[in-house]
């Protein structure tokens, strides 16, 4: 048994010892063989684990380096699929990463937020899951995680259906154009998933 699916086995005991967990819209989930990168609102540390759990194949994680600082630690996560970036500030040599791993056929976790919400609201998303995306030529797999993380109460994944973006591929994008992707098409996917309100600074960009 891989360490992966050592931690798989762990994962789905805590859960369910403390959570009653339930998982909408696995028929959206794409082939294995298909390019995407998944999205979701990032409620809380346990986000990530929860998602691995939703999902029938092992996926990457692009998480805070300050995760990464105990070297042990870090080492494990590390072996568990997730990679390191720097928050507050463009880390190209990250989302490069996470280009090269989606064109691989690796599929990698992204939280657009860039950070936990809080308030029971979305913040606004960054630029750099479109990105990695439209680079690396796939689509997105919204999730939305609805519920809180209070022990003993119900959690919901919800999966949509792949946003789209092959449009993209081939055009001219620019920082405004992926930024107009992020809120327009994932955040508000993302929203809708998980029964979280948009930032407002979102909603009057869009108007």
């Amino acid at each position: 048994m891989s360490l992966y699916s050592f931690g798989r086995v762990v994962v789905h005991g805590f859960f369910k010892i403390f959570y009653r967990i339930k998982i909408n819209g696995r028929e959206n989930i794409p082939p294995t063989d298909e390019r995407f990168i998944i999205c979701s609102n990032h409620k809380s540390n346990l986000d990530p684990p929860l998602i691995g759990l939703a999902m029938p194949f092992q996926v990457g994680f692009m998480a805070k380096e300050e995760l990464f600082s105990f070297k042990p630690f870090g080492a494990l996560i590390r072996k568990l699929g997730a990679f390191p970036i720097r928050r507050g500030r463009s880390d190209f040599g990250a989302l490069r990463g996470a280009i090269h791993m989606a064109e691989g056929g690796k599929h990698i976790v992204i939280f657009p937020e860039g950070g936990r919400s809080h308030n029971n609201r979305l913040r606004k998303g960054k630029m750099g899951a479109a990105m990695v995306a439209v680079k690396a030529r796939a689509n997105i797999l919204p999730i939305g995680i609805d519920g809180s993380y209070k022990p003993f109460t119900k959690l919901t994944v919800n999966i949509g259906k792949p946003i789209e973006l092959s449009e993209y591929f081939d055009a001219k994008t620019t920082s405004a154009k992926l930024q107009e992707v992020t809120d327009k098409l994932v955040m508000t996917r993302i929203s809708e998933l998980s029964k979280l309100p948009m930032n407002t600074s979102i909603l009057k960009e869009s108007n």
